[in-house]
């Protein structure tokens, strides 16, 4: 009897697990459709002419122009400094949140996950409050008669750079300690036991176990950094030109559509060919 019962059980909790998976691609299928159409539409207007006719002229332009280009270089250096930067910080953190015995961990992780509750425009304003003419380094510095007059912190590279490695940090820790927490504890071990010092095991056991987790930090750090607009906008006072800033004055300012939306295409193809050209890297290191 519980074997008839069983069968008759069986198809329908398939059909039941076929219907959940089918309610939770619905909302992922319309945001993918509605990402493919608006990448298809912005390609088509970065191809349209003043006489509604196709060509590559935008392309041609933005290539031909040293601002364009310099802000194209500036984005991806930015991004990859900020991965790097993110990476070094965010390891030694992702290890005490795993690996410590300390009860001040959990405080840590609460700090961790703390810019992620506060809005990019006030982690900005309160980067403008540390770093600005009278802010409070400033300040600190006069006060302690390390210089006369205010120095200028803000409108730099490496402002932007603070800034973005501020917003973006706590997501290369979540990466790097899912994937060291999921590290079977009795590899290091059997490495002790084999007479592997702390660093070795380190370097041949768990550095390349975790790469998995720097490679996921590394691509979500670096994808949302090639995009970001206020924080080089607002800490850099207009300086620091990015392809993100450079779309504001196209389309807003200049209400150049079809330039805008080169810019856009060729910022989302570099990118997706960078991400693609850095997980073979990273696959073809996993393999040796």
């Amino acid at each position: 009897m519980s074997a008839v019962a069983a069968q008759h059980a069986s198809p329908r909790s398939a059909w039941r697990s076929r219907l959940n998976l089918g309610l939770l691609l619905l909302p992922a299928s319309l945001v993918g459709l509605a990402m493919v159409c608006a990448t298809v539409t912005m390609a088509w207007i970065s191809t349209q002419s003043e006489g509604s006719q196709p060509t590559l002229e935008h392309y041609v332009r933005f290539f031909e122009d040293g601002y364009l280009i310099q802000a194209g270089i500036r984005t991806f250096h930015l991004s990859l400094m900020v991965s790097v930067i993110c990476v070094l910080c965010g390891y030694p953190v992702a290890w005490h949140l795993v690996y410590s015995r300390s009860s001040y961990r959990y405080v840590a992780f609460i700090i961790v996950l703390s810019p992620l509750l506060v809005s990019i425009v006030v982690r900005a304003l309160g980067w403008t409050i540390l770093l600005g003419n009278e802010g409070v380094i400033n300040q600190a510095l006069q006060a302690l008669g390390l210089t006369k007059g205010p120095v200028a912190l803000m409108r730099s590279y490496w402002s932007v750079v603070a800034g973005m490695v501020h917003i973006f940090l706590p997501f290369m820790v979540l990466s790097i300690a899912s994937t060291l927490g999921a590290i079977d504890p009795s590899l290091r071990e059997a490495a002790a036991l084999l007479g592997a010092t702390p660093a070795t095991s380190f370097r041949l056991v768990t550095l390349p176990l975790s790469l998995q987790g720097i490679a996921a930090g590394s691509v979500i750090v670096f994808c949302l950094s090639t995009g970001v607009f206020l924080t080089p906008l607002w800490l850099s006072r207009g300086h620091v030109s990015v392809l993100a800033t450079v779309l504001k004055e196209q389309v807003v300012d200049a209400s150049d559509w079809p330039a805008g939306a080169t810019t856009a295409v060729l910022l989302t193809v570099s990118t997706l060919g960078l991400v693609a050209l850095y997980n073979g890297l990273i696959r073809r290191f996993g393999e040796h």
